[in-house]
C-alpha cells in the first residue's frame, strides 16, 4: 500500500506520495535518458515571481542567484526557466521505428530530463521547487484515488489561482518600479523581499492510503 499526504510549509503546498520513484510501470515514467528511474521529472522547472518570493522569504537568496547564473537558465523579465535535456535525435528515431496508438500522449517525455534530477530523485528540497513540481501527480495515482482525490484537486486549483493572481500583482508592482530580472536582477530580488502579500490559506486534507493496482483505503 502507498500513501498520499498533504503538507503546507512556508507558503508552499506539497503533495507527498511514497509511490513516486516506484512507478516504472507508468507510461509517464518511461525514460530513455541517462537517468532510467527519472520518474516524472521531465518538466523543465519555471520559477515565477511568487515562487522566487517564497524562496527569498526563507532566506535562500543564494539559490535564486545560482539560478540567475545557471547556464541552463532562460531568464525572462518576470520568470526563470531552467532548461533540462531533450534527446531530439533519439526521439525521432524512436518515432520512426515504433507505432503508438495513444495519440493524446506526448512521447517526447520519454527523452526529456530535468537538470535537477538524479538517480536518487530530485536534488532539490521541496522548498526550492516551483509549485507545479510539488503538486504534480501521475494519472494512475489520480485515477486510483478516484473521488478521494477531489480535495487534493481543489487545493491544487486554488493554489494555482492564488499563484496566478499574486504573480500578476508582483509583476505590475515591479513594472511600476522599472524593475525586472533581466535589467536589474539584484534590485528586483531586494524589492521582492520587501513587498508584502498575504499567504495562501491551506485546507485540512485527509491523507489517502491506496494501492495503485487495487482498492483505495482513505
Amino acid at each position: 500500500m502507498h500513501k498520499l499526504e498533504y503538507e503546507f510549509v512556508n507558503n508552499t503546498p506539497i503533495f507527498k506520495c511514497n509511490y513516486c520513484g516506484h512507478c516504472s510501470k507508468e507510461i509517464e515514467a518511461t525514460s530513455f535518458t541517462s537517468v532510467k528511474n527519472r520518474g516524472c521529472c521531465w518538466y523543465f522547472p519555471k520559477y515565477t515571481l511568487l515562487n522566487i518570493k517564497n524562496i527569498l522569504n526563507i532566506g535562500k537568496e543564494n539559490f535564486i542567484i545560482s539560478l540567475l547564473n545557471n547556464k541552463n537558465s532562460n531568464i525572462s523579465s518576470y520568470f526563470i526557466e531552467v532548461k533540462g535535456s531533450f534527446e531530439e535525435e533519439e526521439y525521432y528515431k524512436f518515432m520512426r521505428e515504433n507505432e503508438y496508438t495513444e495519440s493524446s500522449f506526448d512521447y517526447k517525455l520519454f527523452f526529456r530530463k530535468c537538470s535537477f534530477v538524479t538517480d536518487k530523485g530530485c536534488s532539490l528540497d521541496f522548498s526550492l521547487r516551483p509549485h507545479p513540481c510539488n503538486l504534480y501527480l501521475c494519472r494512475n495515482i489520480i485515477n486510483t484515488c478516484d473521488k478521494d482525490y477531489s480535495s487534493f484537486s481543489r487545493e491544487r486549483k486554488d493554489y494555482f489561482s492564488y499563484c496566478n493572481y499574486y504573480n500578476e500583482y508582483l509583476k505590475y508592482a515591479l513594472m511600476d518600479k522599472n524593475l525586472d530580472l533581466i535589467s536589474a536582477p539584484l534590485a528586483t530580488l531586494e524589492f521582492l523581499k520587501t513587498i508584502s502579500i498575504p499567504n495562501f490559506e491551506p485546507s485540512e486534507i485527509k491523507s489517502i492510503v491506496f494501492n495503485p493496482y487495487g482498492d483505495v483505503a482513505s
